[in-house]
């Protein structure tokens, strides 16, 4: 009986391998990598487990031609990069397709990409939220100007900031609009539900990602279904009125520190990095309520999302960041990161003393009013 249950199983990782069907992305990429050395080009995918992997690999040629090669069963996300990242393709690809890949590496939004039914319904997509993007652009490039121009005070700055910040909101609340609407359209598409799962990772709260999913057509089983749905178990867990897991990683000195060390306190858990403009503005507002509720028990845990361990010792002295701060420099690749589905920076948690949420990412004036609440 067991000599028949091994032959069966043979046979059927068999069958399973030869459902898998060979695909092939070739083309030209111009003004890639360094000018004077080969460079290599990595065909990548993401897991179910949420890792970044890479299936082939080939130096360009002279002329920036090459070819790669794959298997899958079903229709997936494969990227074209180079070893770090920085260079950044998504091709949507169906088992046995011949694709073909052509264009500049540094133009990456007009390189041409050919050869698969499911990619071209990506690229409609994109052309649909290319105007919104372009005004989005302008917006920004015209408060830098506004911002340059000696001219203009800092009160008129003001008030040109606040509308173009109401401008910003319009043109966000229209892509937004935008996805869902081609969602339900194309409900039944790997695209659609590649976007719910980008969605996921920007919105964070549960609710949101739920109404996404039932957009979905039921039958739906996918990679990013299950992206998604590990991520919502994952979010389910940090939301407010749950008790936020325990930390532990090291100071500056090398010494661990736990978040639970600091129960009996209320604890603003504070995700940054030096590298991090909107964190680093935001630390004199910091400074100020820990001066001003420290003594009556608030306690703010600082966890650097990092690299370079010089720049955030460099950053507790300058800013002079006088709570606890504690950093793996894992960047977004820290277990405590992926833990708590920490997908932006700043992203901070209060805690009561329990350690249980009670509010997530508050602006100053809401974090001033509710301190002043709980400790008068």
């Amino acid at each position: 009986m067991k000599k028949l249950l091994s032959i069966l199983s043979a046979a059927c990782l068999l069958v399973s391998c030869s459902n898998k069907q060979t695909f092939q992305i070739s083309g030209t990429l111009t003004n890639f990598g360094s000018p004077i050395s080969a460079t290599m080009l990595y065909l990548k995918t993401r897991t179910v487990e949420d890792l970044l992997i890479s299936i082939d690999s080939t130096f360009l040629k002279n002329d920036g031609s090459f070819i790669l090669k794959g298997e899958s069963l079903e229709t997936d996300l494969f990227f074209l990069a180079d070893k770090d990242n920085i260079f950044f393709l998504r091709i949507f690809v169906e088992p046995g397709n011949k694709i073909t890949v052509n264009g500049s590496a540094n133009d990456i939004n007009n390189i041409k990409i050919e050869g698969s039914e499911t990619h071209t319904l990506y690229d409609k997509y994109l052309l649909q939220l290319a105007d919104i993007q372009e005004q989005e652009e302008t917006i920004y490039h015209n408060y830098n100007v506004f911002k340059q121009d000696p001219s203009i005070s800092e009160g008129q700055l003001e008030v040109i900031r606040e509308d173009l910040s109401v401008q910003l909101q319009k043109l966000e609340d229209l892509g937004e609009t935008t996805t869902l609407d081609f969602i339900r359209t194309n409900a039944n598409s790997v695209v659609a539900a590649y976007l719910v799962y980008k969605n996921a990772l920007s919105v964070n709260n549960s609710t949101v990602i739920e109404s996404q999913l039932q957009l979905l057509v039921p039958s739906m089983k996918n990679k990013f279904l299950t992206l998604t749905n590990n991520h919502l178990e994952k979010l389910k867990q940090r939301e407010v009125g749950k008790t936020l897991p325990n930390i532990e990683l090291p100071d500056p000195d090398g010494n661990l520190i736990s978040l639970e060390s600091l129960r009996g306190k209320y604890v603003l858990v504070d995700f940054w990095a030096t590298w991090c403009n909107p964190c680093v503005n935001a630390i004199p507002n910091l400074k100020n309520i820990y001066r001003e509720y420290h003594k009556k028990g608030f306690e703010i845990y600082g966890i650097s999302l990092d690299q370079n361990r010089e720049a955030w010792i460099k950053g507790i002295t300058n800013y002079e960041l006088n709570w606890v701060n504690v950093s793996d420099l894992k960047i977004f690749n820290s277990p405590v990161v992926k833990q708590l589905v920490v997908t932006y920076i700043p992203n901070t948690f209060l805690l009561d003393p329990k350690g249980v949420i009670i509010a997530i990412d508050l602006s100053k004036t809401e974090l001033e009013k509710l301190l002043s609440e709980v400790l008068p």
